[in-house]
């Protein structure tokens, strides 16, 4: 059996958490409607030890989980927490999305695309097209999306979202509409003046590679372990060795100070992106 992967286990836990407050129920209430004790449901949100995988179910049905991630903590349950989660995409998007509403500092590169977090549907339907997504896969995806980013924005507790994508992301909103193009633009300027926010654009050659995203704890006390997030064209994965997180992290930051300011690249480059 792998080694427990610590953040798959804070996904686990955090999830049950967070699906309590949703619903406004303090533990000693969910404790009597799963006829466990208070420390259990406390243990459980501290990750002290786990639900057996008998109960997973009765729990997601009583805080309201639905079924894609009551499947996802069912196998954690049978798994012990071994659960290598970078092995299924899907789960590893649903790990990011989790992610960004907890980690104090999230920093993200981006080569080829405007990242999913800054996207206008009309340039999520040209990324779409680009990977040659099916219309079932491309409704499932921009569901997904469109829900993430309501769930960032509603996130009240302070954080810090670092972002940078490359010049060529941006030059290529000149295949959208005029209207559409000028929709993401703003959409850009409207994340990038949001508290803690701020976008930048790398037009200089860099060594910062393919796209990957870096989250930190920081000052947060719901956040899990450090991570970095990365993939290619037919794998991603998430990685925890500290060593190598620290070194995605430095290389990021070293690179932030080359980046330009997204409004200083959108002021060069109006005639283009116009």
């Amino acid at each position: 059996m792998p080694v427990p992967s610590s953040l798959t286990e804070w996904n686990a836990s955090t999830r049950f958490r967070d699906a309590r407050l949703r619903r406004n129920v303090s533990q000693a209430g969910l404790s009597r409607e799963l006829n466990v004790s208070p420390a259990t449901i406390a243990n459980w949100e501290k990750n002290r030890s786990k639900p057996h995988s008998s109960q997973v179910e009765k729990i997601c049905d009583v805080l309201g989980i639905g079924k894609e991630i009551k499947a996802f903590l069912y196998r954690i349950a049978v798994d012990g927490g071994s659960r290598n989660i970078e092995l299924t995409p899907r789960e590893n998007a649903l790990c990011l999305a989790l992610a960004e509403l907890h980690y104090g500092s999230i920093w993200k590169w981006e080569p080829l695309f405007v990242p999913g977090i800054a996207q206008t549907r009309a340039y999520n339907k040209l990324v779409q097209q680009a990977e040659g997504t099916s219309d079932i896969e491309a409704q499932f995806d921009e569901r997904f999306k469109e829900e993430r980013k309501r769930e960032l924005a509603r996130r009240s507790t302070p954080y810090r979202m670092s972002v940078i994508c490359s010049d060529l992301a941006l030059l290529h909103l000149k295949v959208l509409e005029a209207e559409e193009r000028r929709e993401q633009v703003e959409y850009l300027r409207e994340c990038n003046a949001r508290e803690g926010w701020e976008l930048r654009v790398m037009a200089t050659p860099s060594n910062l590679g393919g796209p990957f995203s870096v989250y930190v704890p920081d000052a947060s006390p719901t956040a899990g372990p450090p991570f970095v997030y990365t993939q290619i064209h037919d794998l991603s994965w998430c990685i925890e060795e500290l060593g190598r997180v620290r070194a995605y992290h430095e290389r990021i930051k070293k690179n932030w100070k080359r980046a330009t300011p997204l409004e200083e690249f959108l002021d060069a480059e109006r005639d283009r992106l116009a």
